[in-house]
């Protein structure tokens, strides 16, 4: 470990905002100021839209009241609007003035029924209740009495219709908003307002232990608190407003107010019965559902939708009359209406102790190794080709508010339609939501969106979960420093992590039936993400209803677009493009109101099928070629789709094979191929086993031949289908996947053979053949694999057989072509070096039923199965990673298993199966080529197979210890890191895996000779896991046990933070409690560690608070005794800030008051008498102690 501390290297996650509040018990303070964030108030939108859109409590349809001031369509509309005017941020104000006192709440109490006044008396709310700044002061304590504590039995999540409420997160967030209303309505609550603080103060004394009932009730007092504040504010705007609203409105707002207030007076005073712990559930289920609830809770819903009808009423009257006289203190108080119904903005601690400070252009390298898919780009072109306001009617969807209500739940919302309906311009508008809302105010909220395509590599999961991850993930160097791309577990671990990270997360996928589920079905991976994710998450999926996967969205909200619901969209399409042009203006009214009527009628919600055929109108000019045109219209996108192809064959057979390249290219490209990429690409015509070069061709003839078939992405200078639609249409032609990648296959090869250029410049079609050929050919042997099973099987295409075969030569002696190819760059040389043993190429991709004859025929021997390329792989791994069964047993029976060096090469194997999840060939080696997983690997880390699957499949682990293969008590003698099976475990985190190798007898006190930290209890507390260092106390880990490694002891490693990041403070807090509790010792002194013992390491760290405590514990006398046999680690000691000198200087003086002498302080590293050299940078540390400069001065 030399001289500095272990600072092991972790994934940061990039948070959706880098600064804020975080969510803890420091909400609660009085004094804080609350960050704002909300919509600018304008006279368009009153409040009622606010309530009827933001709010959980209210977001449902309301019976139509005869006391309606609005139409029907105005409230519609003024819902519409607000939906497209998310929360704009907001600067910091002061708080508003003082209001005129209101009566209401007296005249409630006075009126409320028999059995209210009855509670009421009882708790002594008939008389003065005192200042209503001390009430609220008291209801805010009780509030943070009620936050959950850490309980491992109580249940996290509680389904209610279609949305999984994380409970913790729930009662988190009502803490923080009652805190949050509390603390505004303190600045100018009269006195005469304590009454209804009183009573929830009343209702918070009710005693509450199940986590149901916790939820029911501080939801119950959420609502409360909300009508208390929103009714203070439509007092002072509406009521006491002398100039500006309608008295006869006024008087409605007055009385439904009154209304509002008894009935949620009578709902509190029953709340002992409410709050029952056999129906609490109940009770949440209807504060959280009102609409489908009955009695007070229903009635009390029903009261606040007719007083939003009220407060429309008054706002348009107060617009018309004053609209320009409204003065800063009316502008205030709507803002804290804003702040009522918007998402509270919360930054966990979690994401700010784990925000890592790195330079943009380190970041962006990141990124790029993550994935290359540039999210935005997608999103802005179908942004800048939606029509404003399209899509209005989806975000005031029921389903759609229903998804986004509750924040603190888990909900999957489904878009299904057909082909061509708009799915992918609704999506953009969903994510348009998001994202403004986001922006509006900092938020830990994670945001993820991804557009699948057909015909490009982003129709592929593993890309759109490299693009989830590229969103979400701040850090992943350990993969880039492996130099490997992100496989499928990395992915889903990141994205899991980032789940549990974020306070919500959202995910938007667009075309989700575009996403090949031959590997991996993303539709399923996500849901199940989201049903183990701890945090709530939140899934918008749009997809066609005649999917397989569909059924998996049966029990959750799906929107069905049809063309009740486009129809609006579609004319605002028309409006645009078409209704408004000169050229339609030009014509005549016949002919017009013949267009119109059309596209009313025949559109069915096809927004495809209405582009093409407005095209389709720029070819007829008179009013009888536009009647012509109306009665032969294509019924539907496939006869649509019919007129352009044969237009397009129509041209000279020449000429048609050229769009048939080009169709076949835009297909299969692995990358949306630049303009002038696709434009050489096309030059090549396959004939035979070979191919010719013909002329080059201009952009506008291709996009002439290939007519609306075809189209170019203009920012980004790509080819692209212009709809998934034109994907599936070629596909009924014939140009299924497989001969695209045949044609494409036998294109690269004949590039590689005859056109090879000397020097391969960047982003030319050279650069993609020789990056893409063997994928290419790869997918094409895999399709030939799925037809192996069948009565015949498919023969491989002999013309690209021959192809490959002359390109490889044989296994062992590659040809001059490959060669060259092999030596082109550095990364290939260091995959397919030697270059002469073609094998390795032919394993990297997994060609075998292609080169079926090649494999049999030819001569391979042992050594060629062995032989390492330039990144320590063998043929035998990359056959065991590329998924190939067949090839990897071909390659073992070239070996003797039972000899040494083979075995150990066989285990290497095995683990990439391991690790790439294949589960076929992981048996195979296991059961047929009896592999040992016990036996460690002839690798540089000397790891097990039984230890790999602790880390990627504790499923496999389970298998294996069914079989008997694991010996759980071995130690690894060849590891570092990994001494036995279960200090693997504990290392990488994997609880389950923990608890499988425990329950299977497993030695938790197991101590081994290698390894720098010696047993697994203090690998647990040096990875600060309070969840396996408590598993592994339950099966009687001892903390004194004598250890080996870096540590003297596990209290001494939980001293330690990880390098000079003071992260997972809490959870270290945490492990040191349950270790002394556990009877760790903290005066034992050992022989090894940095320190001597825990008691120095915490001094060293300034950690004054667990020093106090252990001295404390053991008497100054006996502490003292220790400090003087310890000793401290010879590093550059960096302090993050300011207070962090501060806390060591504490800590120093903190001991000298208790009687360590000077001598004793230096001897442990305390030296308040050294400068701290400033470093001037945030990270590591503001400052440094340079510990080896003071040895050597």
């Amino acid at each position: 470990m030399g001289t500095e501390v272990k600072s092991r290297k972790r994934d940061f996650l990039k948070p959706r905002n880098w600064f804020g509040r975080p969510r803890s018990s420091s909400r609660a303070s009085s004094g804080r100021r609350i960050s704002t964030s909300a919509r600018a108030s304008t006279s368009s939108h009153s409040d009622a839209s606010l309530e009827l859109s933001r709010d959980p409590l209210l977001s449902h349809t309301s019976e139509r009241s005869s006391r309606q001031r609005l139409s029907a369509p105005l409230v519609e509309s003024q819902l519409a609007k607000f939906h497209l005017t998310p929360p704009l941020r907001t600067t910091k104000s002061q708080p508003p003035p003082s209001t005129k006192v209101s009566d209401l709440w007296a005249r409630a109490f006075t009126e409320a029924n028999d059995e209210t006044q009855k509670w009421i008396k009882k708790h002594g709310l008939d008389s003065p209740t005192g200042l209503a700044q001390g009430q609220i002061k008291e209801v805010i304590k009780l509030i943070e009495s009620n936050k959950l504590s850490e309980q491992n039995d109580q249940p996290w999540k509680i389904e209610i219709g279609n949305q999984k409420i994380i409970v913790r997160e729930y009662i988190a967030d009502a803490v923080a908003f009652i805190t949050m209303v509390g603390d505004a309505a303190i600045t100018f609550a009269p006195p005469q307002a304590s009454a209804p603080w009183a009573v929830a103060k009343a209702v918070l004394k009710i005693p509450v232990k199940q986590i149901e009932q916790k939820a029911a009730l501080l939801g119950t007092i959420q609502w409360f608190a909300r009508i208390v504040r929103r009714g203070q504010i439509y007092e002072a705007i509406y009521l006491y407003n002398a100039a500006a609203t309608d008295e006869k409105n006024k008087q409605n707002l007055y009385d439904a107010l009154l209304d509002v207030y008894k009935t949620a007076l009578e709902l509190l005073a029953s709340s002992e019965t409410l709050f029952d712990s056999r129906i609490a559930r109940q009770a949440l289920k209807a504060v959280l559902r009102p609409e489908g609830a009955t009695g007070k809770v229903k009635d009390l819903s029903r009261k606040e939708q007719q007083l939003s009808l009220e407060v429309q009423a008054c706002e348009a009257s107060q617009s018309a009359v004053s609209s320009k006289q409204a003065n800063d203190s009316l502008k205030e108080l709507k803002k804290q209406l804003d702040h009522i119904s918007s998402p509270l903005p919360r930054i966990d601690k979690g994401v700010v102790k784990l925000l890592a400070k790195v330079e943009k252009e380190e970041l962006e390298k990141l990124m790029e190794f993550i994935s290359k898919e540039k999210f935005g780009k997608s999103h802005a072109e179908v942004v800048e080709r939606r029509i404003e306001e399209t899509g209005n009617w989806l975000l005031a969807n029921e389903h759609f508010r229903a998804w986004q209500d509750v924040p603190s739940s888990s909900a999957v919302l489904c878009l299904k339609g057909t082909v061509g309906t708009g799915k992918t311009f609704l999506t953009s508008k969903a994510i348009d939501y998001v994202k403004q809302t986001l922006n509006a105010s900092q938020h830990d909220e994670g945001f993820a969106y991804f557009y699948c395509n057909r015909g490009t590599s982003m129709q592929d999961p593993m890309v759109v979960l490299r693009s989830f991850v590229r969103h979400l993930v701040h850090k992943c160097e350990i993969a880039k420093r492996e130099g490997r791309d992100l496989g499928y577990k990395d992915c889903k671990d990141f994205i899991m992590e980032s789940l549990n990270l974020y306070s919500k997360t959202t995910i938007i996928l667009d075309a989700l039936d575009e996403s090949d589920i031959t590997t991996h079905n993303l539709c399923t991976i996500l849901i199940q993400m989201m049903e183990e994710s701890r945090r709530p998450v939140k899934i918008f999926i749009s997809t066609r209803p005649d999917r397989k996967y569909i059924k998996a969205f049966q029990d959750r909200r799906i929107i069905t677009l049809d063309a009740s619901n486009q129809q609006d969209d579609i004319e605002r399409f028309l409006d645009e493009k078409l209704y408004s042009t000169e050229s339609f203006m030009e014509r005549s009214q016949e002919a017009q109101d013949e267009i119109k009527h059309v596209f009313a009628t025949r559109s069915c919600g096809m927004f495809r099928w209405v582009y093409l055929q407005v095209r389709s109108l720029e070819n007829h000019i008179t009013d009888d070629a536009v009647h012509n045109w109306a009665h032969k219209l294509p019924r539907n996108l496939t006869e649509a789709y019919d007129q352009l192809w044969d237009n397009m064959r129509g041209h000279d057979d020449f000429d048609v094979n050229l769009a048939e390249r080009a169709i076949m290219w835009v297909l299969c490209s692995f990358e949306p191929l630049r303009s002038h990429i696709l434009l050489e690409a096309i030059q090549y015509a396959v004939q035979g086993s070979t191919v010719v070069r013909k002329e080059k061709q201009t952009q506008q003839q291709i996009l002439s031949l290939c007519q609306d078939l075809l189209t170019i992405d203009e920012e980004r200078g790509v080819w692209m289908l212009p709809h998934a639609s034109v994907a599936e249409y070629f596909e009924s032609r014939g140009y299924t996947n497989w001969k695209c990648h045949v044609f494409a296959s036998k294109v690269c090869l004949g590039v590689l053979e005859n056109f090879w250029p000397e020097e391969i410049e960047y982003e030319t079609f050279a650069e993609y053949v020789g990056d893409s050929w063997g994928r290419h050919v790869e997918e094409y042997d895999q399709w030939l694999e799925t037809t192996e099973g069948e009565n015949e099987a498919t023969k491989a295409d002999p013309d690209l057989t021959e192809a490959l075969e002359r390109f490889l030569g044989s296994p062992g002696e590659s040809s001059a072509n490959y060669r060259q190819w092999a030596e082109h760059d550095e990364k290939r040389s260091n995959d397919f070096n030697p270059n002469n043993l073609s094998l390795l190429a032919a394993c990297q991709y997994g060609l075998w039923y292609t080169l079926r004859d090649w494999w049999l025929n030819s001569k391979m021997t042992i050594e060629m199965a062995f032989e390492k390329n330039g990144n320590e792989e063998t043929s035998l791994m990359l056959a065991a990673k590329s998924n190939c069964l067949p090839m990897v047993k071909h390659l073992v029976d070239l070996i003797d298993v039972m000899d040494q060096y083979a075995a150990e090469n066989c285990v290497v194997a095995l683990n990439c199966a391991l690790a790439e999840e294949h589960f076929d060939i992981m048996k195979f080696f296991i059961m047929e080529a009896k592999v040992d997983v016990n036996l460690p690997s002839r690798s540089k880390d000397g790891i097990t197979a039984a230890q790999v699957a602790t880390d990627f499949s504790p499923a496999t682990l389970q298998w294996m210890l069914d079989q008997g293969l694991v010996d759980v008590q071995r130690e690894n003698d060849a590891g570092y890191m990994h001494g036995n099976i279960l200090i693997t475990a504990v290392y990488r985190q994997k609880v389950e895996s923990v608890q499988i190798l425990l329950k299977a007898g497993a030695n938790a006190n197991a101590v081994v000779h290698k390894g720098e930290n010696g047993s697994p209890l203090i690998i647990a507390v040096d990875n600060a896991d309070p969840a396996i260092v408590r598993l592994l106390l339950e099966h009687g880990a001892d903390p004194n046990l004598p250890r080996t490694g870096n540590y003297g002891s596990a209290l001494e490693a939980s001293m330690t933070p990880r390098g000079n990041e003071r992260v997972n403070q809490k959870e270290r807090d945490e492990i040191q409690r349950m270790l002394l509790d556990a009877g760790a010792d903290p005066t034992a002194v050992s022989d090894r560690g940095f320190y001597k013992s825990a008691l120095a390491a915490a001094a060293f760290w300034g950690e004054k608070e667990i020093v106090t405590a252990m001295i404390d514990r053991v008497g100054a006398e006996r502490a003292i005794q220790v400090l003087r046999q310890s000793t401290y680690p010879n590093i550059q000691r960096y302090f993050k800030d300011d207070e962090d000198v501060q806390r060591w200087k504490d800590t120093i003086t903190y001991l000298g008051q208790v009687g360590v002498n000077k001598e004793t302080l230096r001897a442990i590293g305390l030296r308040e008498d050294i400068e701290l050299e400033s470093t001037g940078l945030s990270s590591p540390g503001k400052y440094l102690l340079d510990y080896p400069k003071l040895s050597n001065s």
